[in-house]
């Protein structure tokens, strides 16, 4: 089983691209799709004059920011890629479904940041939420039926649905189904470290260097560790228009 996530920074290349849907035609083995769209959403967000809000955690990693309204944009923009992608599958030839409900969070109530001064403050935590699990019934159930599954970064809570990062939600998916592969599809090739790309690595060099990788690439690395301690094999990291397979490969240890 193969668990791909396509991220915000191709999705508008990928969405009607042939040769994107031939390369999975001839995957064979089990597929699940789990897709952002970071880059959709601010687009939406500057058609409807909305202000995008993002904060920056003490590590340096910058998300986000998620308040009523940003959730409810948020929900009604995952959803229309989601179906985006649904249809050229099926326009392809590959039987796939829409999936959501899966993704369980709890709601963070509170949100450490930097502010502009560089110092540390506490923030309500908005509509941000941390996976706590994934119910995978319904995904076997999608899968033995021969269909992918496609879903969307949006968890859910006892009071309301939940913006998640898209690379984290892919690796609990990944973990909770047993995945052999996790695959984190960008506009990169790969993990670069002065301009030179690193084509396998474990672990343990992985988490030596996460504050040292840009905006973006830092939360797909976590993603990696996450699916890897969740049992899955290997984590790709690549470029669907250069070759899927083709990247930086991270495994547990080498």
């Amino acid at each position: 089983m193969i668990v791909i996530k396509i991220g915000g920074s191709i999705l508008e290349n990928v969405i009607e691209n042939e040769n994107f849907y031939n390369i999975l035609k001839n995957i064979d083995d089990e597929i699940i799709i789990v897709h952002g769209g970071g880059n959709y959403l601010d687009n939406h967000s500057e058609i409807l004059n909305y202000e995008k809000k993002y904060v920056t955690s003490p590590e340096g990693i910058r998300s986000r920011y998620t308040d009523k309204k940003t959730l409810e944009l948020f929900t009604m923009v995952m959803n229309l890629i989601n179906n985006k992608i649904v249809l050229n599958l099926r326009r392809a030839g590959l039987k796939a479904v829409s999936i959501n409900g899966i993704i369980n969070a709890r709601r963070k109530e509170k949100l450490i940041i930097i502010n502009e001064k560089g110092r540390k403050m506490v923030i309500d935590g908005g509509y941000t939420g941390k996976i706590t699990d994934v119910n995978i019934a319904p995904l076997k159930n999608i899968l033995d039926s021969g269909y992918i599954p496609v879903i969307s970064p949006i968890a859910y809570c006892n009071e309301s649905y939940l913006n998640v990062d898209a690379d984290r939600a892919a690796a609990y998916v990944a973990g909770y189904m047993g995945a052999d592969a996790l695959m984190l599809l960008t506009n990169v090739n790969g993990l670069y470290i002065n301009n030179k790309i690193i084509e396998k690595a474990d672990e343990t060099y992985i988490k030596s260097i996460m504050k040292d990788v840009g905006h973006g690439m830092d939360k797909k690395l976590m993603a990696a560790t996450e699916a890897l301690d969740y049992g899955v094999k290997k984590v790709i990291i690549s470029n669907p228009f250069n070759d899927i397979y083709n990247g930086t490969v991270i495994y547990n240890e080498l």
